[in-house]
């Protein structure tokens, strides 16, 4: 299979598609009102399902997921089956994975408020039969660590960092169903790094997301309106948008694989719960079909992942304190192009963009990420985690709670000064 978006579905594209996303909808308020409350389901039905963080706690969306995948399963796995047969063409069986995701993420500064057992937006339910073996299957990796990656903040705040879905654990060749419920806007949407298509990139084990040190290009976003599809090739890098909007983000996902799933040996573990696409089309939804992954691994890449982009690096040595900092020559840092600052105890970002130069910490206040690696667009630079647009000329971003810090640049003859200011200086 080319690696390449595939397509973007409009509503009606598949029989029934239109009529099955109302009775998502529906479902999902019935769940609420059951739940919640019927003033809750009530309010939902007047104001949308963006309104869902502000009806319903986020420690009940677990059993609302519950109810509305368990409710509609069998239709939704006929639906993937169709857009495999008509979309994708695939005359021979084909395989779907058993794994349903209904992906509700909150205001990210909603989300934050949430109680730490609420389940995160990517968890999704295996048919209720073959859970126990799911369970009795499941594996745990000491480096793997999540939570670290996420700061330890709830899991209803959590956003795919870029990755290729091999990686996690899921299947080579597959293709993606992400399935807008609600209207997705690009500031809350996928993530793609369609120009890195053809790099061998490197996985950090301990999050299943890109290493640091790859330069990023700026993001191409995909904004849905309700009911429309994006169907896509999992093995391009891509990750989500944190939702820096005021409304919830409500979508479905599922996945089909042309041929029998294999998975990446350098993973842990594997979606190994799967059906036949003649299964689902005779009505079979209970022949699920279990391939273990030590049973079914791809060939390990004969191609070793390119090493991460290099960074011109000035060191200076000395820990961080208020006043000018001489940094170096001006021709290290020409129009366009980037240089990283790194003292003794803290690493800051020059960047040379259509404001002049610009600086600030490399560690983005969200959770972390390297902004060295992130893209430039104008005013504007996109973290390489979750795409959060930071605005170059006074460090805010769409989310009250997440701005960069600023220093201000000077020249001193054939120099660049840094200015550090007395708040930035060095932290214990």
């Amino acid at each position: 299979m080319t690696r390449r978006v595939l397509t973007r579905l409009a509503p009606d594209t598949v029989p029934g598609m239109s009529a099955l996303h109302g009775r998502i909808v529906a479902e999902t308020e019935r769940a609420v009102s059951v739940t919640a409350g019927p003033d809750a389901g009530a309010s939902l039905a007047v104001h949308g399902l963006g309104a869902f963080h502000s009806v319903v706690d986020a420690i009940d969306v677990g059993a609302i997921r519950e109810h509305v995948l368990e409710t509609l399963r069998p239709d939704l796995l006929r639906l993937a089956t169709a857009i495999g047969r008509s979309v994708m063409q695939w005359g021979d069986d084909f395989y779907v994975d058993d794994y349903l995701i209904l992906r509700i993420n909150y205001p990210y500064e909603v989300a934050l408020g949430a109680d730490p057992r609420a389940e995160n937006p990517g968890i999704g339910r295996l048919s209720p039969a073959v859970r126990s073996l799911a369970q009795q299957r499941k594996t745990t990796d000491t480096t793997y660590a999540p939570k670290t990656y996420h700061h330890n903040q709830p899991p209803a705040s959590w956003a795919h960092g870029p990755h290729i879905d091999s990686w996690a654990g899921h299947s080579r060749d597959g293709v993606n169903l992400w399935w807008a419920i609600t209207p997705v806007p690009a500031e809350a949407g996928v993530v793609l790094y369609p120009e890195l298509a053809e790099r061998q990139l490197r996985c950090d084990r301990r999050s299943l997301y890109l290493a640091p040190g790859y330069r990023l290009p700026t993001p191409t976003f995909v904004s849905l309106a309700a009911g429309e599809m994006l169907v896509f090739d999992p093995e391009f890098l891509h990750g989500t948008r944190l939702n820096t909007t005021t409304s919830t983000r409500v979508a479905f996902s599922a996945r089909l694989n042309p041929r029998q799933p294999v998975f990446d040996a350098a993973c842990f573990y594997a979606r190994e719960f799967w059906h036949r696409a003649e299964n689902i089309e005779a009505g079979h939804f209970d022949r699920v079909i279990h391939l273990p992954r030590e049973h079914h691994l791809a060939p390990a890449s004969e191609v070793a992942p390119e090493p991460p982009d290099p960074v011109p690096t000035v060191r200076l040595g000395v820990a961080c304190s208020p006043g000018p900092v001489r940094v170096c020559d001006r021709t290290m840092l020409p129009i366009g192009q980037r240089l990283v600052v790194e003292f003794a105890d803290r690493r800051i970002l020059m960047v040379n963009g259509d404001l002049g130069v610009r600086a600030f910490d490399t560690v983005c206040p969200h959770v972390g990420a390297d902004l060295t690696d992130g893209a430039v667009d104008g005013e504007t630079l996109f973290c390489p985690g979750h795409a959060v647009a930071f605005n170059l000329r006074d460090g805010s971003s769409p989310c009250a709670s997440l701005a960069l810090d600023l220093w201000d640049v000077a020249e001193e003859g054939s120099e660049w000064i840094l200015m550090v200011p007395e708040r930035s200086a060095s932290r214990s």
